[in-house]
Parts: structure tokens; C-alpha cells; sequence
């Protein structure tokens, strides 16, 4: 019996008329089981690029496609152990989360969801990254995990979905808030993936006084941390986590041309960290 491993290379030198007489039910099936295989090569090279070129090039039909997000939304994918740490299940959590965010971007195209899904894929963009707890990059042996950089992916794609309400901005902003104020530092690059969603939201017509406000609020909860605990490793990284953050997020803004007034806070909040005149202010 071919293993999904050959199978999935196999696919990759089908031509579009040979892809399109697969049975492609049985193979969704088999790569939504392996998902989160602790394989890499299986998992992100085969079953991730798969799924997004079927996705993408429109070998799915609606069903199809219907089966896989909520296949992936369910409590065996995308919240699979949620809250556990360096356990194989982040993978299977992370895959999801870049799977909904595939099919959502589809769908704006094409609007084959329906509204209640639609709805659950924004909610659980939300829930998931306030739930992760394993925030590991990349590992080795093993290959990406990437959970919050993935997670970010999903929360932009929510954002930028025609049904996203934007009674949920500020919630948004909460979450990418709470994923900068997650045990460990980020090296991955996850905070430009949450620069990401953020920049979503204000293309979305989020007023910039909104992110002025949160940028406040995350320094204000920062000096909380230092006040409580004093100058521990948890709040090094912290600081390091929000201050890498804050720094991308200038340079984004600058590259948009936009956000002269939040740029301003940004150098503010940074030279007085520098200056260290913000502690005991809480």
C-alpha cells in the first residue's frame, strides 16, 4: 500500500488533469489524520504545500473545502491539548490554524462558507492564540512549530474577512497583547506575523488613536510586571518581546506612510524605557 508520504510526491509531478481525477476526498481525509505529523518533510513540505495548492488553484469544491476547516476547527485539530507545552500535539494545533487562514482567504474570493462558520473560524482565531502556551519557533529534528507566528497568520486572515465585526478590534488587540506577554522570547520572526494582524485591522479603518490607546496600555502593564516582580528573566523577555514588537511596528508604519502620531509614542515609550524613567510608574 502506497504510504501518504510517496503519495504526496507523487502528486507533485501530476499534471492538473491527472490531480483532477484523484480521488481527492480519500486524500483530504488521509492528510487532515497527519496534520500534525511530528515528520516535517510529511507535514509542512507535503500536507501544508498540498492543501494550499489544491486550495489555491481551485482543485477543491465547496464541500471539500467545508470539510477541511471544520474538520480543522474542531477540538481534535486546532485545540488539540491547547494549553500544553513541548508536547508533539503543537503541530497539529499550528497546521490547523494555517489551514482555516487558507481556506478563509478562499473564501473571500469566492463566499462558499457559511456565516456561522464563517463566525466560528474568527472566534477561535481569537481563542486560540489566548490558549497557546506553546510558543516554541522552530525545533530541531522536528521542524516548525511556529504556533503563535501561525496563529497571527490565522487572526489576519480573520481580520481581513468581509465578516469580520468590528466590534472585535479591541479584542484583537487583547489577544496580540496577551501573545506578547507569553513566557519565553521570540526569535522566529513572530513578531512581524503579529504586526501582521495589526496592520489587518488598520486596513481594515481602525482608528490609529485605538492602537495609540493599546501601545499605552502594553507599557503600562510592562511597568506592572517590573513593580511585581523586579528585574526577573520572565520580565527581560517580556520587555524584549514588546520592545522587538514596537520596533517593527514603527518601521511598518513608517514603510506605510501613515501613523505619524503612534510613531511618536513608539519613540517615546522606547527612550524612556532607555532613559529607564518608567518604572514605579504604574
Amino acid at each position: 500500500m502506497q504510504t501518504l508520504k510517496s503519495e504526496l510526491i507523487d502528486l507533485t509531478s501530476y499534471t492538473e488533469q491527472q490531480i483532477r481525477e484523484k480521488d481527492l476526498d480519500t486524500l483530504i481525509k488521509k492528510m487532515m489524520n497527519h496534520i500534525g505529523s511530528p515528520d516535517s518533510e510529511l507535514r509542512d513540505t507535503l500536507i501544508y504545500s498540498t492543501f494550499g495548492k489544491l486550495i489555491q488553484e481551485d482543485y477543491l469544491n465547496h464541500q471539500q473545502m467545508k470539510y477541511i476547516i471544520e474538520t480543522c476547527l474542531n477540538e481534535q485539530h486546532l485545540f488539540l491539548n491547547i494549553g500544553l507545552t513541548n508536547k508533539d500535539s503543537v503541530f497539529t494545533r499550528s497546521f490547523s490554524a494555517l489551514t482555516i487562514a487558507l481556506i478563509l482567504a478562499k473564501d473571500r474570493e469566492n463566499h462558499f462558507l457559511s456565516k456561522d462558520i464563517v463566525t466560528s473560524a474568527i472566534e477561535s482565531s481569537i481563542n486560540y492564540l489566548v490558549g497557546e502556551k506553546d510558543i516554541r519557533g522552530y525545533i530541531e529534528i522536528k521542524g516548525w512549530a511556529h504556533s503563535i507566528a501561525h496563529g497571527a497568520d490565522l487572526l489576519a486572515a480573520a481580520i481581513k474577512h468581509p465578516l469580520f465585526p468590528s466590534q472585535l478590534t479591541k479584542k484583537c488587540l487583547y489577544t496580540i497583547g496577551v501573545c506578547l506577554f507569553k513566557a519565553g522570547s521570540y526569535i522566529d520572526d513572530e513578531d512581524e506575523r503579529l504586526i501582521d494582524a495589526l496592520e489587518a485591522l488598520l486596513d481594515k479603518g481602525t482608528e490609529e488613536s485605538i492602537i495609540e490607546k493599546w501601545m499605552l496600555t502594553l507599557e503600562s502593564d510592562l511597568t506592572n510586571k517590573l513593580n511585581q516582580e523586579g528585574e526577573t528573566l520572565s520580565f527581560f523577555r517580556t520587555k524584549t518581546n514588546i520592545h522587538h514588537f514596537l520596533k517593527a511596528l514603527y518601521f511598518r508604519l513608517l514603510f506605510r506612510n501613515s501613523g505619524r502620531n503612534s510613531r511618536n509614542i513608539i519613540e517615546a515609550l522606547l527612550e524612556r524605557w532607555h532613559n529607564g524613567t518608567l518604572r514605579n510608574e504604574s
